[in-house]
């Protein structure tokens, strides 16, 4: 009894650990969010307002805020950023905005760089988000499809199946919905559009951008209106 009593803490220990969220490196990208940080400390974002969250097709986007026209946007797209970045620095640019509205577009990198799976890359975007709806249960978010490049076309098919996943946690999750964006960059026949990539032929061009925010806005004006009972007491 006693052996079996000595084995009880490492036991108890094991399942704490198993019940913790995993931990990502918070230092490929520290200057940015330092200096992120800083620009938040000197001039406060706004509460509750619609939080673009992800990598560097929200990092480019120079026209954001006149295509948000209307809406309190915050842009917190950062470098050639991963999921496990995006989860990493949560804590400091996501949560404490307490966003109303999250558009969150990420993914394709770590497909590309890790060789992660699909089924990585859901379940870390799913992570993600049940974190932000601890904290914020009224808050929904915009889950945006990778967008299938002309340069990464090798991983296309890996990208496919992401998106199926994505579908599934928007069906599964409360308070997400899943937006197809490829429409506004590739044919129906799933070739890119011609005109729509800049010159790396892996992020929007302006005409892109354009193209995604025709997708984006109708959902947007959707998710704000359903959400406003909670955000306007």
């Amino acid at each position: 009894m006693l052996r079996l009593l000595s084995w009880l803490p490492l036991f108890v220990l094991t399942v704490l650990a198993a019940d913790k969220p995993a931990a990502y490196s918070t230092e490929r990208f520290d200057k940015d969010i330092a200096a992120i940080e800083a620009a938040d400390n000197a001039n406060p974002p706004p509460q509750h307002a619609v939080l673009l969250s992800g990598a560097s097709t929200f990092r480019r986007w120079k026209t954001y805020a006149e295509d948000f026209k209307g809406y309190p946007v915050i842009n917190r797209g950062f470098g050639s950023s991963k999921t496990t970045d995006v989860l990493g620095y949560m804590d400091r640019i996501t949560l404490p905005y307490h966003p109303r509205v999250v558009l969150f577009h990420c993914g394709s990198n770590d497909l590309n760089y890790d060789k992660a799976t699909a089924a990585e890359v859901a379940e870390r975007v799913r992570t993600y988000w049940r974190r932000v709806k601890a904290e914020n249960p009224d808050c929904v978010m915009i889950l945006l499809s990778v967008t299938r490049a002309p340069s990464r076309r090798a991983i296309w098919d890996e990208m496919k199946k992401t998106d199926a996943l994505f579908q599934q946690i928007a069906k599964t999750e409360k308070g997400v919905t899943f937006l197809d964006i490829n429409p506004a960059l590739n044919l129906p026949d799933g070739e890119p559009r011609l005109g729509v990539y800049a010159s790396d032929n892996l992020h929007p061009n302006e005409k892109g951008y354009e193209g995604i925010i025709a997708l984006v806005r109708p959902a947007l004006a959707t998710a704000w209106k359903e959400t406003a009972p909670a955000f306007t007491k």
